[in-house]
C-alpha cells in the first residue's frame, strides 16, 4: 500500500507541474511540429530530471522508512540537478537570458499563423476583466509595458471569457471609442476585483464615469452597432488563433503563450520576451 501511495503522489506532482493555470491543455496539433535545437535541449533536461524523480520515488516506495528518507533526499537532488542543467544552457544569441521556453508547455504554435508585416512585432493580450487570472497578471504586465521596446506594438483584445463577458467587452470598446480606454484599464480591474463595484452590466457605465465620460452616453455607446461589430471581429480573431482561455498573449499572430503553474505571470512574460526576440528577424529593419 505504501508503494501505491508513493506512486500516486509522484503522478499527482507531475500532473500539477504540467497543468496550466487558466487555459486548456494544448491540442495535439499544437505540439506536432519539430522542436528547435534549443527546445530539444530544454525538453531533454526537463524529461531527465522528471524521470530521475519518478525512479527515485519508486525506490522510496520499496524502502524501509529510514532508507526511504535517504532516497527521497536523493530524488530531490536529482530534480534540482536537472533544473540546474536546464538553466545553465546559454541562450542563443539575441535571446533573453533565462530558461528557454518549451513549445507545447509554455507556448503553442498557432495552426494558421498570420503573416508578419510592418516594422514592429505585434503582441496582443486576449483578456477578460471578469477573469481573475488576468487580474493577477495585470500588475506584472503593466510594469512590463513600461519598458516595451520601440519595435513592439502591444494591443489589448477583450474576449468572451470570465464573468459577464459581453458587458465587459462592450465597456472596453465603448471606452476605446470615447478615448478613455488607456487610462481606465487598470482601474476597471480594481473596480471589479478590489472595490467590487461591478456586479451587473448596468454598473459598468457608472465606473467609467470616473474617467470623465457621461454614463448615459457611455451606456448608449456600449450598445452601438460599431461596438457590436468590433466584438464580432475580435471574437472571430480569437477563434482563428485558437484561444482556449484567458489570459493568452499572441505574438505576431504565430505563437500563443499562456500561464503555467510553474512559471506564473513573470514566466509568461519571459516567454513573450523570448517569442518577440524570435520574431524580430521577420520584420523590416532587423
Amino acid at each position: 500500500m505504501f508503494k501505491r501511495a508513493a506512486l500516486r503522489s509522484t503522478l499527482l506532482i507531475t500532473t500539477m507541474v504540467l497543468a496550466t493555470a487558466c487555459t486548456a491543455a494544448p491540442d495535439a496539433a499544437d505540439t506536432a511540429g519539430a522542436a528547435s535545437p534549443e527546445t530539444a535541449v530544454a525538453a531533454a533536461s526537463s524529461t531527465a530530471s522528471t524521470a530521475a524523480a519518478v525512479v527515485a520515488s519508486s525506490a522510496v516506495a520499496d524502502a524501509s522508512p529510514p532508507a526511504a528518507a535517504s532516497t527521497a533526499a536523493a530524488a530531490t537532488a536529482a530534480v534540482a540537478s536537472g533544473a540546474a542543467a536546464t538553466a545553465a544552457v546559454a541562450p542563443p544569441k539575441g535571446m533573453p537570458a533565462g530558461a528557454t521556453p518549451v513549445e507545447g508547455v509554455d507556448y503553442s504554435l498557432i495552426d494558421t499563423p498570420d503573416q508578419p508585416s510592418g516594422p514592429k512585432v505585434q503582441v496582443v493580450e486576449v483578456f477578460g476583466f471578469g477573469c481573475i487570472h488576468c487580474w493577477e497578471l495585470q500588475p506584472d504586465l503593466s510594469t512590463w509595458l513600461k519598458s516595451l521596446p520601440s519595435d513592439v506594438q502591444f494591443t489589448y483584445l477583450p474576449g468572451p471569457f470570465g464573468g459577464m463577458p459581453d458587458g465587459f467587452e462592450r465597456g472596453f470598446y465603448a471606452a476605446q471609442a470615447m478615448g478613455v480606454q488607456d487610462k481606465s484599464h487598470d482601474g476597471i480591474f480594481k473596480a471589479v476585483w478590489v472595490d467590487k463595484r461591478i456586479a451587473t452590466p448596468d454598473d459598468i457605465p457608472k465606473v467609467y464615469a470616473d474617467y470623465g465620460v457621461d454614463p448615459k452616453v457611455f451606456a448608449s455607446t456600449m450598445q452601438s452597432f460599431a461596438v457590436s461589430a468590433k466584438i464580432a471581429a475580435g471574437n472571430d480573431q480569437e477563434v482563428r488563433w485558437g484561444i482556449p482561455g484567458t489570459p493568452s498573449i499572441v505574438v505576431d499572430g504565430k505563437y500563443r503563450a499562456g500561464l503555467t503553474l510553474s512559471g506564473g505571470p513573470k514566466g509568461m512574460l519571459h516567454t513573450v520576451d523570448w517569442l518577440i526576440a524570435k520574431q524580430r528577424s521577420e520584420h523590416t529593419g532587423h
